[in-house]
């Protein structure tokens, strides 16, 4: 995600979330039929805030695993000697925590 774009999101959502507070406020000055309305009108904004949210978090970790894969494509010994060196690394924490007991 870009920076203007991650802050055209950030300010949508402070946008909604002051829209929630608004109608919640409302909700709370008033009575019956009309808090009932400001209550709905706080879930609908809240609906759409994380509907965007998640819209953008799917964008954003498809774009990221599309580009792992590309890299592991493109560079699959270094990709293999990362990965051994993880395994190398937690059968050593595993041995020294097993030793500890």
């Amino acid at each position: 995600m870009t920076q203007s774009a991650a802050d055209k999101l950030n300010q949508d959502v402070q946008d909604l979330v002051t829209e929630v507070a608004d109608n919640l406020k409302a909700a709370a000055q008033k009575t019956g039929k009309e808090a009932n309305e400001a209550l709905h009108r706080s879930s609908e904004a809240l609906s759409r805030a994380t509907e965007r949210l998640v819209g953008e978090a799917r964008k954003t970790s498809t774009a990221a695993g599309k580009q792992v894969v590309d890299e592991v494509r493109a560079h699959p010994v270094t990709t293999a000697a990362l990965v051994a060196s993880a395994v190398a690394l937690l059968g050593v924490l595993v041995a020294r925590l097993n030793a500890e007991k």
